[in-house]
C-alpha cells in the first residue's frame, strides 16, 4: 500500500531536521575539541592581574614587631623591607641579601651597611639612621616595651663609619636571621611611643616597598594590597577578610554558592577547597621532669625508646613529619625491663646525688690518673670516702707555663716543682680538708703565654660507702601532663596504645590541660613527670637550645649537664661529627626528652591552587607557603598557541587517545559494569522468589 504524500513529507522534514541537530552537534564538539587541542599544544602563559583573597579568623598587623605570628610577618613584608631577605635562603638556608650587606667572619659579630637605593614613601631616603634606629632602639633597647623583643637585650649595637656593628654574646650561625627583621623609618617613628605607633603610624603608615594599602571603606573586616606596581607577584591585589571565626566564615558560605576566599587555615574542609598541611617550626615533644623522683634515668632510657619505637603508626602523618635530625635520634634502649623501672623508687641515701643515677648518667668511679685533652673541658667523677687521703694524678695535652688547682674550700694549690714538658701534676686529695662528703668540684688553669685558660672543671661526689642495693617496688603513678591541642591530644592517644600493649598503662595518669594560664602554672611548679607539648624553635637550626635555659616553660625537661654544656660550647664554634656523637651519647646516657616530630598544621585551598602549588610533592613551611603562592601562582593566563604543534598529526592522535579513547572505554566499562550489576539483582529477585514458599513450608 503506498504512503501518502503527506506521511513522506512529514518523515523527510524530521529526517532533515535530525540531520541538521548531527550536523550542528558535530560542529560544536569539533569546535570544543579543537579548542581544547590548541590550549594543550599552547604553553600556558602567567599574566598579572585578579585579587587573590586569603580568610583568616584572628587578628593581624601590618606594623612590624606589633605582632610576630607567620601570617602578621608575611603582611608586614609586603610593606617593609630587611636587610636580609625573610623568605629567601641559599643551600645552606642561609638568608639572601635585600637591601644591606651583612659581614661576618665569626658569628658573633656582624657589620651591615645598606648597598641599595631605596625611599620610604614620603619620598624620604632609607639609610643607615634607620638601620641603628631600628635595631639598636627599636629591638635592643626596647623602648616600646614589646615583650617578644626582650631575648634581644644582650646583643650590641653601634654605628661606626656609616655602618652598624651588631654583636652577639655568643657564636652561632642563626644570628644571621636577626638581620631578616624590618626596618622602620626614624624620622617617622623616632620619638614616637607605642599607642602612637599603634594609632598615629597604623592610619598613616610609611613603608618601603612596591606595594600600597588600597583605601576602601565598604568592607571594614578586609585589607587589601595594591600590587599593581610589584614585579615579584602575579596578584594585581592581595586581600585579607577576617571572618572573626571559621564558624562565621562556614555561615557565609550557606547562602553562597561560590567563596571569594581562596585559603584559610584551618582542619576543617568545605566543599571546593583540598585540604594539605604544611610544617610548622614547631617540634611536638616529649619532656621527661628529670626533677622528678619518679623519672630516674633507667626509666626515662628505656621509655623514650619503647615511646620512639613505636610511636610512628596509625595517622600519625596527619599531624606531623617524624623527626629525622641530626640530635636526639640515639637510644640505648627500646623499652627493656620497662615494667621493672617503674616499679622502682629512689635509692636511698644521705647524699643529694644518688649513686645509681650517677653510673647511669655515664659518670666513672674516680681513677688514678686521667687526661685532660685541650682546655674548657668538664668531668663527672664518684668515689668511696677515702680514710685519710689519695693521689689523682692529672695528664695535659699542651704545655703549660704554669697550673693552678683550686679546692670546693677555696685553697689553691700550685705545684712547686712542675716542668711543662712532662705535661702532667699529681694532685693530693685529702679527707675532710679539701675533699669532703657529698659534691666537691675543682677548677684547673694553665697559662701560656702569660695568658690564662681554664683547663677543666673536675666534680667528684664522695659517698661513705657505694651501695650495690637495689629499689623498692614503687606503686606511685606518673602523671603525663598535656596541652588540648590536636598534636598534643594524639600524641597522648598513642602514648597510651604504647603504654596498654606494653603491659604499663595502669602506672600512668593522663591529665589533659585546656587553658595556657592553668599550663603555665603546672610546668612551674613541676605537677608533672611526663610532659607532651610542642617547643618552637623558629629558624633554629638544630635542637640543643631547648638546654641553653633552665627555664620549666621554654625547657620542661629541666635537664642540666655541665658535660654537655661543654660540648655545646665546643659544637657552635666548631660543629663535627665527632662532637655530635659525643652529644647524643650524653643525651642518650640521661634522655631529657623525645623529639617526636614537626608539627603540621592544616590549610585549605582552592582545588586549582593546591593542584599548582603542590605539584613537586615536597613540604612546604607554614612560613613559606604564602610567599610560594605569591610568587608563582597566577590567577590570571594567557595561552600562545604553537603552529608546529598543533598541525602535528602525532600530537592530534595522541590528544584523541588520551582524551577521547580512554572516555569511551570508560563508557564501555561502566555500561558493562550495570548490565552485570542488573543480571545480579535479578538474580537476587529469582532466589528470593524461589526461597519464599519454601520458608512457608517450613513454617507450616
Amino acid at each position: 500500500m503506498r504512503q501518502s504524500p503527506y506521511e513522506i513529507s512529514t518523515f523527510q522534514k524530521i529526517s532533515k531536521y535530525l540531520w541538521w541537530v548531527v550536523i550542528i552537534l558535530r560542529i560544536i564538539v569539533s569546535f570544543i575539541l579543537g579548542y581544547f587541542y590548541l590550549l594543550a599544544t599552547g604553553s600556558q602563559l602567567n599574566k598579572k592581574g585578579g585579587t587573590f583573597v586569603e580568610g583568616i579568623f584572628d587578628q593581624v598587623s601590618y606594623l612590624p614587631y606589633l605582632k610576630n605570628d607567620e601570617q602578621s610577618t608575611f603582611y608586614q613584608g609586603i610593606l617593609f623591607r630587611s636587610c636580609l631577605h625573610h623568605y629567601k635562603a641559599d643551600d645552606n638556608g642561609v638568608p639572601l641579601s635585600d637591601m644591606c650587606r651583612v659581614y661576618t667572619e665569626d658569628n658573633q659579630t656582624y657589620s651591615v651597611r645598606i648597598i641599595e637605593d631605596v625611599q620610604w614613601t614620603d619620598g624620604v631616603q632609607v639609610s643607615v639612621d634607620d638601620l641603628f634606629f631600628t635595631y639598636d632602639e627599636i629591638i635592643r633597647q626596647n623602648r616600646r616595651g614589646i615583650p617578644s623583643l626582650n631575648i634581644w637585650n644582650t646583643v650590641n649595637v653601634a654605628l661606626e663609619d656609616g655602618k652598624v656593628k651588631v654583636s652577639f654574646p655568643t657564636a652561632t650561625p642563626d644570628n644571621v636571621n636577626f638581620f631578616t627583621q624590618y626596618l622602620l623609618p626614624k624620622h617617622m617613628l623616632g620619638t614616637a611611643t607605642l599607642d602612637q605607633y599603634r594609632t598615629d603610624f597604623a592610619l598613616a603608615p610609611v613603608w618601603n616597598t612596591c606595594a600600597s594599602i588600597l583605601s576602601q571603606n565598604k568592607d571594614i573586616n578586609s585589607l587589601i594590597f595594591d600590587l599593581t606596581k610589584c614585579d615579584m607577584t602575579n596578584f594585581s591585589y592581595y586581600q585579607i577578610k577576617n571572618y572573626g571565626s571559621f564558624e562565621d566564615f562556614d555561615a557565609t558560605l550557606q547562602g553562597e554558592k561560590k567563596s571569594i576566599v581562596d585559603v584559610y587555615e584551618s582542619p576543617y574542609t568545605l566543599e571546593s577547597f583540598t585540604g594539605k598541611n604544611v610544617l610548622t617550626s614547631k617540634l611536638l615533644t616529649i619532656f621527661f621532669n628529670t626533677d622528678s623522683e619518679k623519672v630516674k634515668v633507667r626509666l626515662r632510657r628505656s621509655l623514650g625508646g619503647l615511646i620512639f619505637h613505636n610511636f610512628y603508626t596509625g595517622k600519625y602523618e596527619n599531624y606531623l613529619k617524624a623527626y629525622n635530625g641530626t640530635f636526639l635520634n640515639y637510644f640505648v634502649s627500646e623499652g627493656e625491663n620497662v615494667q621493672e623501672f617503674i616499679n622502682r623508687v629512689s635509692l636511698t641515701d644521705t647524699s643529694d646525688v644518688n649513686q645509681q643515677d650517677l653510673k647511669d648518667s655515664g659518670a666513672k668511679e674516680l681513677p688514678e690518673s686521667i687526661t685532660i685533652n685541650g682546655v674548657d673541658r668538664k668531668f663527672i667523677f664518684f668515689l668511696q670516702k677515702p680514710e685519710t687521703s689519695r693521689n689523682l694524678e692529672i695528664k695535659f695535652s699542651n704545655e703549660f707555663e704554669n697550673i693552678k688547682i683550686t679546692a670546693p674550700n677555696g685553697s689553691v694549690w700550685t705545684p712547686k716543682s712542675y716542668n711543662k714538658k712532662d705535661k702532667k701534676v699529681s694532685y693530693k686529695l685529702t679527707t675532710n680538708d679539701n675533699l669532703t662528703v657529698g659534691a666537691n668540684q675543682y677548677q684547673i688553669q694553665g697559662t701560656i703565654k702569660g695568658k690564662t685558660y681554664t683547663i677543666a672543671s673536675i666534680d667528684v661526689y664522695v659517698f661513705e660507702t657505694l651501695s650495690t642495693q637495689t629499689a623498692e617496688e614503687n606503686k606511685r603513678k606518673l602523671n603525663v601532663l598535656y596541652y588540648s591541642e590536636p598534636a598534643s591530644i594524639f600524641a597522648a592517644q598513642q602514648l597510651k596504645m604504647i603504654f596498654k600493649e606494653a603491659g604499663i598503662l595502669e602506672n600512668f595518669v593522663f591529665e589533659e590541660v585546656a587553658h595556657p594560664e592553668e599550663l603555665e602554672g603546672k610546668l612551674l611548679m613541676g605537677s608533672y613527670d611526663l610532659y607532651i607539648g610542642s617547643v618552637d624553635l623558629g629558624s633554629k637550626k638544630d635542637m640543643l637550645a631547648l638546654f641553653a635555659t633552665e627555664d620549666s616553660l621554654l625547657n620542661p625537661s629541666k635537664y642540666r649537664n655541665p658535660i654537655l654544656s661543654s660540648l655545646i660550647k665546643q659544637y657552635t664554634k666548631r660543629p663535627t661529627q665527632n662532637i655530635i656523637g659525643e652529644i647524643n651519647v650524653v643525651l642518650a646516657q640521661d634522655m631529657p626528652v623525645v623529639l617526636l616530630g614537626t608539627i603540621y598544621t592544616p590549610l585549605q585551598m582552592k582545588t586549582a591552587i593546591a593542584q599548582e602549588v603542590f605539584a613537586d610533592g615536597k613540604d612546604i613551611y607554614a612560613e613559606h607557603w604564602r610567599w610560594k603562592i605569591f610568587t608563582t601562582y597566577s590567577i590570571v593566563h594567557n595561552v600562545r598557541i604553537d603552529p608546529k604543534n598543533a598541525f602535528n598529526w602525532e600530537h592530534f592522535k595522541s590528544f584523541i587517545q588520551e582524551n577521547i579513547a580512554d572516555d569511551w572505554q570508560l563508557l564501555k566499562k561502566r555500561e558493562k559494569n550495570a548490565e552485570e550489576s542488573s543480571a545480579f539483582e535479578k538474580l537476587v529477585q529469582f532466589e528470593d522468589l524461589v526461597s519464599e514458599p519454601v520458608e512457608e513450608k517450613t513454617r507450616e
